[in-house]
């Protein structure tokens, strides 16, 4: 239970913050706009204002934009990970208030009952601004109330106070315009936090989803007892290491493995103790392509016969052979008695640049397999001649 309470907490203050991140990525738009407006706005009562109101009142929004600016600059270069959330709200909300504010303030400073150009500007800037402002100021509700609340309140109370039915009829209008503003802010906010929360699910499922391709991948190309590569990722590899080297003109060398005597060791120590064994097996091969640098990696295709292919020449891959030849028969099966496992193996080279193919080379080093096999088994066979010629030779 507090699980799933820690995971919504979790959920709401990412799209709280996503929500503050986006206003704060369109301020730099729109401050420079609402600039602008403010310039032309003291323009317009330059000649009806006293010069010293209008500078300051100017000024003193001029300075509460650079700064509003400033940081909103400095929010977005922040990385996701080192962002403070109560500071970018803090300074978002504080800039909205203290611009309405000042917006607001315009309308006692400059409000003449004589002027009814001076009033009719007020009106249309003062309204402009709340519409205006609904799309960019909504993407965290309390914003958009911050800004357009104390933005219209003073200028609307003011006309109440006029006791005159003209004025009291346009404060009333100028109450219904900002309720539904207020309305369709409200409206826009959650439709913004809806699509933010879908957003979150739909990544968190694209994760998951590709969280389960990887599983699913290593599931079909992993062999689940020893944890490397099965057959298919052999084949896999094979296509793909053959068409490299029929690129680059490099040979490649194959190196079949089997446990010498593997079902006799199954039917007298048990299928268990066998499996340990093939575990022990893959992790030895995986030791010495760490140890040696052996650029390729061994595979489990069969019971118990491993594949290991390689880029270079044939002495490479019969020395590498031999080394994993020793490492085996050095371990100890651990069944209870000192019984030595031994693998044989078969070493086979084709060029693909030069028109052999990949059965060709599995061929060959099957029958160079075979061949230790029936040669008293522990040992290393290599295929010395061409993979497409049917004929193999001891190392």
């Amino acid at each position: 239970m507090d699980n799933n309470i820690g995971l919504v907490q979790n959920l709401d203050q990412r799209v709280r913050r996503e929500q503050l991140r986006l206003l704060s990525s369109h301020l730099p738009v729109v401050l420079p706009g609402s600039l602008l407006v403010a310039v032309l706005f003291a323009w317009g009562f330059w000649n009806t204002a006293g010069h010293t109101v209008i500078g300051a009142w100017l000024a003193v929004l001029v300075v509460v934009i650079f700064v509003r600016l400033a940081l909103s600059y400095y929010f977005c270069h922040q990385p996701r990970s080192q962002l403070n959330d109560n500071l970018l709200k803090q300074s978002l909300l504080a800039g909205s208030f203290i611009s309405g504010c000042l917006w607001g303030s315009a309308g006692l400073l400059f409000f003449d009952p004589d002027n009814a150009y001076g009033f009719a500007l007020l009106v249309i800037v003062l309204g402009g601004l709340v519409a205006g402002s609904l799309g960019s100021h909504s993407y965290y509700y309390p914003n958009f109330l911050l800004f357009a609340i104390p933005e219209f309140l003073p200028l609307t109370a003011k006309l109440l106070l006029m006791e005159d039915d003209s004025y009291t009829l346009i404060a009333l209008m100028m109450s219904l315009f900002m309720l539904l503003n207020l309305y369709y802010s409200k409206k826009y906010a959650n439709m913004i936090e809806h699509s933010i929360r879908l957003q979150f699910a739909n990544d968190a499922l694209l994760q998951k989803l590709q969280a389960s391709n990887r599983e699913l991948h290593e599931y079909s190309y992993t062999d689940p007892l020893t944890g490397i590569g099965n057959r298919r990722q052999f084949d896999m590899d094979f296509e793909q290491t053959w068409q490299s080297a029929s690129t680059t003109k490099a040979p490649v060398c194959l190196i079949l493995m089997d446990v010498d005597h593997f079902k006799a060791y199954n039917d007298a120590y048990g299928h268990p103790q066998g499996d340990q064994v093939l575990k022990k097996i893959a992790l030895v091969l995986l030791q010495v392509c760490e140890k040696y640098k052996v650029r390729g990696r061994p595979m489990r295709i069969g019971g118990e016969e491993f594949a290991l292919l390689l880029k270079g020449d044939l002495e490479l891959a019969a020395n590498t052979a031999e080394v994993i030849r020793e490492a085996v028969s050095n371990m100890k099966a651990d069944a209870g008695v000192d019984r030595v496992v031994t693998a044989s193996f078969g070493v086979a080279m084709a060029h693909p640049a030069e028109g052999e193919t990949r059965t060709a080379l599995f061929r060959a080093a099957d029958e160079a397999l075979y061949k230790a096999k029936t040669a008293g088994r522990n040992c290393v066979i290599v295929f010395a001649q061409k993979a497409s010629e049917n004929m193999a030779k001891p190392a």
